[in-house]
């Protein structure tokens, strides 16, 4: 059982003098799932197992970064030391200074920035979707994602969020339509939740600098890599620039419908998950309203009446 079960920012000094890493006077320490987090300057985070869960997560992207460092061009997070034992790692964090609220803000108001933005996450999931070793990947990868959640559990919850049974109705019929999807012929490793929030970015012109947080990466249909390109958004035209550019250096396709299908379930997901959190309150960066207004919008881009 990792050592870090509740771990304090002495015990955080001490880990990291151990592998020769300066943690500072009073390092912050981030509990999140399973492991915790501790920023470290210079641009490095440190990651220690609080769990055995969160040790075998820790050690499954390591494993995934190092691939992905070896054999794409784009950059993800770096490993720099690991503990003996793998309980602690330190990484070099993928540069890029904007919050994605931040980048989505800037988005709304200047819709030509969805087509440099769409058409590099594009070439990155080209490169993370054929570069990689799928028989090396297959010995400790999971076969999906794990969000969202499964249909009970999404629809046991929904009602005690909002009291509209024709969301509910709708719901229950996208996710059952979901169901009758083809697993892919070709599984790749899907980031599993590649969007804003995971893209390291800045500059003028604003320029994609890397991906990080591989954390729930499985492997998967490479569609669910594009769900959140129109995750909220007004237009397709991220979603657009980055089907092209991966359709034409993959040779794969990217199917609209279905990538609407994967998002609303995601949004219905994340709906579901503030079973208890009062309506003002903020889930996972949303209130009630904001995550209603993507249900709804998800709901209807797939042709369901609410």
């Amino acid at each position: 059982m990792p050592p870090f079960l509740e771990l304090t920012a002495r015990d955080a000094r001490a880990a990291l003098e151990a592998l020769g890493v300066d943690a500072g006077t009073e390092p912050a320490v981030e509990a999140r799932d399973g492991r915790t987090i501790v920023r470290l300057a210079g641009g490095r985070i440190a990651f220690f197992a609080s769990s055995a869960e969160g040790l075998e997560r820790l050690r499954r992207e390591r494993h995934v970064l190092r691939l992905i460092d070896r054999h794409c061009g784009f950059r993800v997070p770096r490993v720099q030391r690991v503990s003996d034992d793998g309980c602690v790692d330190v990484r070099e964090m993928v540069p890029g200074s904007l919050e994605p609220w931040a980048v989505y803000d800037m988005v709304r108001r200047d819709r030509a920035l969805a087509r440099p933005l769409g058409q590099a996450i594009g070439a990155i999931l080209a490169e993370q979707h054929t570069r990689l070793p799928i028989a090396e990947l297959r010995t400790f990868m999971p076969d999906r994602p794990e969000w969202p959640e499964p249909n009970a559990w999404i629809l046991e919850r929904l009602p005690r969020v909002v009291a509209d049974d024709g969301l509910v109705d709708a719901a229950r019929s996208l996710l059952e339509r979901r169901d009758t999807l083809e697993p892919p012929a070709a599984p790749v490793l899907v980031h599993g939740d590649l969007g804003f929030h995971n893209l390291g970015m800045d500059g003028d012109p604003l320029t994609v600098r890397g991906v990080f947080d591989y954390d729930g990466a499985a492997l998967a249909d490479h569609q669910l890599d594009f769900r959140y390109l129109l995750f909220d958004m007004e237009g397709t035209e991220l979603f657009d620039e980055a089907r092209v550019v991966y359709e034409e250096r993959t040779g794969r396709r990217v199917q609209l419908e279905r990538v609407q299908l994967e998002n609303a379930a995601c949004a219905l997901s994340f709906l579901a998950y503030r079973d208890g959190v009062p309506p003002e309150a903020g889930s996972c960066g949303r209130t009630l309203a904001q995550d209603l207004e993507w249900s709804r919008a998800a709901l209807q881009r797939s042709g369901l009446a609410i």
